[in-house]
């Protein structure tokens, strides 16, 4: 089946890499801003995919050239398509938490993991924390908005990180 990547949504094209990637045997998972657009359902588009993997890349560009991506340093392109991949290295955290748990999401574009959602927002809220960056604040709302998270952790990673005090404002923004 050939893809017209002019008109991939962001979903799909982490499903596609995702599944490309698995039935060679490399394992993915998605990290990042791509996750706050699919939680959110694009309220926050974000125009990149960031895959964590401990793979190195040369096979990995073996496999996306095979479909017309070009690699630029950690990332790859492909003329037609609007999102960029990008890969990073392992282990996954947020903040300074390792994250061991994710998600797998079934959809009519295939399948994906990706941080849970409280990873997500923990995830957000530490660029919120560490940067004072606003726009990961909103997204951080809109994917506990969007999504049940559980507080209690994110309250308890927040003290942990240093950050109980900065918190208290996107608490307020979820009326809690």
């Amino acid at each position: 089946m050939e893809i017209d990547f002019s008109k991939i949504t962001l979903q799909e094209l982490a499903c596609f890499v995702y599944e490309t990637l698995k039935n060679h045997k490399i394992e993915v998972v998605l990290v990042g801003g791509a996750c706050v657009s699919i939680y959110s359902e694009n309220r926050y588009q974000s125009m990149d995919v960031d895959f964590a993997t401990y793979e190195e890349l040369k096979p990995i560009e073996k496999i996306l050239q095979k479909h017309g991506f070009k690699r630029l340093g950690r990332s790859f392109n492909h003329d037609k398509c609007p999102y960029l991949i990008d890969f990073v290295n392992p282990p996954i955290t947020v903040g300074h938490a390792a994250v061991h748990r994710f998600e797998k999401l079934q959809t009519i574009s295939g399948s994906l993991v990706l941080l849970l959602p409280t990873d997500c927002v923990k995830d957000r809220l530490a660029s919120f924390f560490h940067w004072d960056d606003k726009q990961a604040l909103d997204q951080a709302v809109f994917v506990a908005k969007a999504h049940r998270v559980d507080v209690q952790s994110i309250q308890k990673w927040a003290e942990t990180e240093g950050f109980s005090e900065k918190l208290n404002r996107f608490l307020k923004l979820l009326n809690i």
